[in-house]
């Protein structure tokens, strides 16, 4: 049957689980904020009504406050990370650093996020700490420097093993070096295009919020596919 056809697809499978699970439906409500905000910007430059524009806000403030509740958690395995990293001894001592300093950044800014949160439900008065998030972007920019120096590392050291088929030390042939350098170069964009964001939250940059909006739409893309490549049926 037709029905039966479309229920037992593995593409319709894959996706009840994809969004069965709350990093996915995080992400997912990350891309229709940051996308909300591009097209609430994109209704003003072209002159639609205050009615609409009203609504893309409105829908930025709601998916915002949702992802918000999800990542309550989050600092922990940035924690985790950090400590692993920090036990690694074998590990590249550039790569380390970056790596304990990224995931301590981020560890911060999600627990500021979190302090947010309680401000958003009144748990904390509205009043208090007017600064909350600016630190929350500073820590999140911090993590970000770290992970473009950690990419910038990952990409000079594989740009040494490129000049052989394969490299005795590491195993690596030119078919994986390739792949994890086309891996540490989008992870490079990914990591620019979120201090973009940041960098603009603090006021250090002044563009437009179609194009904090867009820059965000791209970072979103990017992380619901990893974890959509990622996710098994």
């Amino acid at each position: 049957m037709v029905a039966d056809s479309v229920v037992y697809h593995p593409t319709l499978t894959k996706l009840v689980k994809f969004w069965d699970v709350t990093p996915q439906r995080e992400k997912s409500f990350r891309l229709l904020a940051y996308l909300s905000r591009f097209l609430g910007y994109y209704a003003y430059k072209k002159g639609y009504s205050k009615e609409t524009i009203e609504m893309f806000a409105n829908l930025k403030s709601h998916f915002t406050f949702i992802r918000k509740g999800m990542r309550f958690f989050k600092p922990i395995p940035h924690l985790q990370t950090a400590a692993k990293a920090y036990d690694n001894k074998l590990m590249d001592p550039i790569l380390q650093l970056t790596t304990i300093i990224r995931n301590l950044g981020y560890a911060g800014y999600l627990t500021i996020d979190g302090f947010l949160f309680f401000k958003l439900l009144g748990v904390v008065d509205k009043k208090k700490w007017p600064n909350a998030s600016k630190y929350a972007s500073r820590f999140w920019l911090l993590g970000l420097v770290a992970g473009i120096i950690n990419s910038l590392r990952i990409i000079y050291s594989l740009n040494s093993y490129k000049q052989t088929d394969e490299n005795e030390k590491t195993g690596l042939s030119l078919a994986d070096v390739k792949k994890k350098l086309y891996a540490a170069k989008r992870k490079l964009i990914w990591d620019l295009l979120d201090a973009f964001i940041a960098l603009n939250s603090l006021d250090y940059l002044h563009f437009t919020e179609g194009d904090v909006g867009l820059a965000g739409v791209i970072t979103s893309i990017f992380g619901l596919e990893d974890q959509w490549a990622a996710q098994k049926i």
